[in-house]
């Protein structure tokens, strides 16, 4: 779980980043502010892993702030989240991983955090143990709501019309994660990439079919009993993997 802290002299502002931070049940709000002043010793008591920072408030204003917060011992890392895209060059001089424009929407926010949860990855910063990096985090469309898949649960991920579709038994949901990215966050086995835009889970596959030389056909276990069809190297892949049966 990423551990924030929000500084924004908005009430209603800072009750609605809560809100969409919370949602993506990734993050814990530990602490909110409405002035720099009180954003700096909050951050040095509480020492999150991440500050949420409106630019223009009470002195001193966001930019001043994080120019602060790198001096901590412990350094949160930064996000700004403000109405004025004018700021944008400065933010980044003081290192901000990301920087919202209000009003934002839901995707930008998971969007932020998983840029937050690559940087924190690293450093092991973000609190929390193997078992959430065996969920994988998308969003509903029909309800808005994120869920945690656990990665046993992914039948396949694949690249559909620029979308990476995750899909489940039961469903699929859209993802703004790249392929490549989805790969790393599923790991090896059981899970294989038989071409460039798909990756499945082998002990979800209930069939295979040979279409040719070094061509094969999937059909997987889900709802639609969805078929995916290999390349010539995820061809090798899946010999290869059916060779150990």
């Amino acid at each position: 779980m990423i551990r924030a802290v929000i500084v924004e002299d908005e009430p209603l502002a800072r009750q609605h980043l809560r809100q969409a931070l919370e949602s993506t049940g990734c993050v814990e709000v530990v602490d909110e502010l409405e002035d720099g002043a009180s954003g700096l010793a909050s951050c040095a008591l509480t020492r999150p892993d991440v500050a949420f920072l409106d630019i223009e408030m009470p002195g001193p204003d966001g930019l001043a702030l994080a120019g602060s917060l790198l001096a901590l011992p412990r350094p949160p890392l930064v996000v700004f989240v403000t109405g004025y895209a004018g700021h944008a060059i400065d933010a980044f001089r003081v290192e901000a991983v990301d920087y919202l424009l209000k009003p934002f929407e839901p995707d930008q926010i998971f969007e932020t955090v998983r840029r937050l949860e690559h940087r924190l990855a690293p450093r092991g910063e973000a609190s929390g143990g193997g078992a959430e990096r065996e969920r994988i985090q998308v969003r509903d469309p029909a309800s808005g709501v994120f869920l945690m898949i656990p990665r046993r649960s992914v039948v396949a991920a694949l690249r559909k019309r620029r979308r990476t579709w995750i899909h489940t038994a039961s469903a699929a949901y859209p993802s703004h994660e790249a392929l490549s990215r989805v790969g790393l966050l599923l790991g090896g086995e059981p899970f294989l990439q038989i071409s460039r835009d798909s990756i499945v889970n082998f002990d979800e596959v209930d069939e295979v079919r040979r279409l040719g030389d070094r061509h094969y056909e999937v059909v997987l276990r889900d709802a639609n009993g969805t078929r995916v069809e290999t390349s010539r190297s995820g061809a090798a892949t899946l010999a290869e993997r059916l060779r150990r049966i």
